[in-house]
């Protein structure tokens, strides 16, 4: 039975989020500026949306009101038209399929139909073979909604519904080819014994896309509106991510967001300094966040706790109050390419509920830290304690038991069951900064997956286990990475080697953040389950594409009880960015010229940001600093732009970017003007606010 594809009534809006709903299939998009005139600022896509409102007349002449998008809103709309196909009477035996309703997860779709009496059932997504069938539930109704996951890319697959009085439809849903570029996938299963084929692998790709593969290594789902540095299942069975707006770069995000597998998004979280690398659901539903210093002057040293029903930073932790830049200095630093700013790295954190401990992932300390939460007081680190001048050695563990190494550079700190203490150990270096010439290298690298029992009564640790250094420097990791238990326990473990680059001609592994865009580097990842000590199965990603390398993976299935979507919950918008700093900028704004254009300006409820481009005959190392420049009457605020450069044979192109919080500026309308390669421009957009 060819399966039907709702279009007409859901393709009600074209957003800056991009909100297709069935329209068509959503691929990956591209920030790239176009080319332009020197004087000139162009950006893939302009949007010029302006509305006669009543506060626009409120600003000068010249410039007119920018109109808010409200994401929820558009997705309310959705909702509506998802409802209203769930109520129009399709039958059970010619249901009305509706893919990637909201234009951000295309290998899902809904089915809409109706039953004449309250029916509950199951949904069989079918697989290349058995073993790869994807299998879920849906509720007793008249009414039907069935969300479908595990649909293939660009193909027809075949999926069984079956209610529960036996009566069974076929249909066949069609999804459209969308370039999903992340290498080769190769898959080796040496024992399926502890291999669970109803969860699929959710591979975070450092290039920016959460997808899930199969036992075989096919691509079954995928998201394409959001973060990967910190994704997690939450108790209620949704997924918590980063959002997809970048505060800061690389990777420093507006907050978190809630989404379901269909791609509805139920709360975003805004988050003042941003989040990163990482979160965790507490016992009592609130989010502890690795996040940066508020005016994000400094990333990486800070915690947040976030009230999950208001949005509210109800806790916060700045790690200079307890460590200082200076101690226990990872070699790391060197060959990262960071910057000052990045004094602590944190990477991972864990709340230990039953200590009362935050334990941060220092990568730039070479160590573990744990914090009683209490009073934000150290309880003991964990790490190689050379060079940490400034803190008592009361506070480092004393190695006992045989073959035990200390982590270098270390990712993803878990707990297990019995309290032993996990981590991905990338080895990078295995010593400190100030002995950097002695840095190990060549085929002496290795990463590993670590286990460490700790006493904390007598201070000493010892290590328990170790997978990884056996597979030497093909499987060698330097940064990203990570391992869970998939049982509690280091007896089944799930390991992600996500960032080994190799030059085959010089036959190198040794290779660093700073080599990861260089031209023909072979990029990998080894996403091993390990049970018992011992291989069972690999997936192999690799390719010249920065997309091969992982930052971590998960095991989840694409079903889950309670996470079924929900068309009348509303989606919320919760916390704020903060206000934002200003800049220390006078513009001479009497000289100002009109804006060419090409830039794009965009106002919600979380944020006005902007972006555009041009070309300019500096060297990218010499760019005028850019300015966007708010002005309200006689009161006027500047604020830092960010700005990259791209040399080319004549000019230099520059993308910007910045944004605005709305937080100190409500109550009035500013005159968005900028001050872009030395040249004042009136851009004739305000905001009301």
């Amino acid at each position: 039975m060819k399966n039907k594809v709702l279009l007409s009534r859901l393709c009600i809006c074209t957003l800056t989020v991009s909100l297709l709903a069935g329209c068509s299939s959503a691929g990956s998009t591209s920030e790239t500026a176009n080319n332009s005139e020197t004087e000139s600022i162009s950006s893939e896509t302009a949007s010029e949306t302006s509305s006669e409102s009543e506060s626009a007349t409120t600003a000068s002449a010249s410039f007119a009101s920018l109109e808010k998008t409200d994401l929820f809103e558009q997705q309310n709309s959705i909702d509506e038209a998802l409802q209203q196909e769930a109520s129009a009477g399709y039958s059970f035996e010619e249901p009305n399929v509706i893919v990637n309703p909201y234009g951000n997860s295309p290998l899902t779709a809904v089915a809409a139909f109706h039953t004449d009496k309250e029916l509950g059932g199951t949904v069989t997504v079918k697989g290349k073979d058995e073993k790869n069938d994807i299998t879920g539930t849906f509720e007793a109704a008249t009414d039907h909604l069935v969300p479908i996951y595990g649909l293939y890319n660009g193909a027809t697959t075949e999926v069984v519904l079956t209610l529960e009085d036996g009566t069974s439809t076929t249909v066949e849903v069609t999804t459209e080819k969308t370039d999903i570029n992340v290498g080769t996938i190769e898959t080796t299963m040496s024992d399926d014994s502890a291999y669970d084929y109803s969860n699929l692998t959710f591979v975070c790709s450092s290039a920016g896309m959460l997808y899930a593969l199969d036992s075989a290594g096919d691509i079954r789902w995928y998201f394409t509106d959001g973060g990967v540095l910190g994704v997690h299942q939450l108790k209620n069975g949704h997924l918590m991510m980063p959002t997809s707006f970048l505060l800061k770069s690389m990777y420093y995000k507006a907050g978190l967001q809630e989404i379901d597998l269909s791609g509805k998004i139920y709360r975003q979280y805004m988050i003042p300094g941003g989040m990163h690398h990482d979160f965790q659901e507490l016992p009592d539903g609130n989010l502890l966040v690795a996040g940066d210093s508020p005016d994000l002057s400094t990333v990486e040293d800070y915690v947040v706790e976030i009230d999950r029903e208001s949005g509210e930073v109800v806790w916060e932790l700045n790690a200079a109050d307890l460590i200082g830049k200076e101690d226990g200095q990872s070699a790391s630093i060197a060959t990262d390419g960071s910057d000052e700013i990045d004094w602590f790295h944190n990477n991972s954190l864990w709340y230990d509920e039953k200590n009362d401990l935050v334990l941060l992932s220092a990568r730039h300390k070479d160590a573990i830290i744990a914090i009683h939460k209490s009073d934000k007081s150290l309880a003991w680190i964990l790490g190689d304690p050379a060079n940490w001048n400034g803190v008592d050695k009361k506070y480092f563990f004393t190695p006992t038991g045989d073959d035990f190494e200390w982590q270098y550079a270390q990712h993803q700190i878990t707990m297990l069951d019995n309290g032993d203490i996990m981590m991905f150990d990338n080895g990078t270096a295995k010593v400190k900064l100030s002995d950097n010439d002695n840095r190990v290298s060549g085929d002496d690298i290795y990463s590993r997956a670590v286990v460490y029992h700790i006493n904390t009564d007598d201070m000493t640790i010892e290590q328990v286990f170790e997978y990884g250094k056996e597979r030497g420097p093909q499987w060698y990791s330097d940064w990203i990475s990570g391992v869970i238990s998939l049982d509690g326990t280091k007896d089944q473990l799930w390991i992600t080697a996500g960032a080994n680059l190799y030059d085959e001609e010089n036959n190198r592994y040794d290779h660093y953040p700073t080599d990861m865009m260089k031209q023909g580097l072979i990029k990998r990842t080894h996403i091993d389950q390990v049970s018992n000590g011992t291989l069972a199965y690999e997936i192999l990603i690799s390719g010249d594409t920065y997309a091969s390398l992982t930052y971590r993976s998960l095991r989840l299935p694409l079903y889950t009880e309670g996470a079924a979507l929900d068309v009348n919950a509303k989606g919320e918008l919760l916390g704020t960015l903060g206000e934002t700093a200003t800049a220390d900028y006078t513009a001479p704004l009497d000289d100002a010229a009109a804006l060419p254009d090409g830039w794009e300006f965009t106002l919600d409820d979380a944020k006005f940001s902007l972006k555009g481009a041009y070309t300019t005959d500096k060297a990218s190392d010499a760019l005028e600093d850019a300015y966007v420049i708010l002005v309200s009457g006689d009161e006027t605020k500047a604020y830092a732009l960010t700005q990259y450069g791209t040399a080319g044979d004549d000019a230099t192109k520059v993308t910007v970017s910045g944004w605005v919080s709305p937080v100190g500026l409500e109550g009035k309308t500013w005159d968005i003007y900028l001050s872009v390669d030395g040249q004042v421009y009136e851009s004739g957009h305000s905001i009301a606010l």
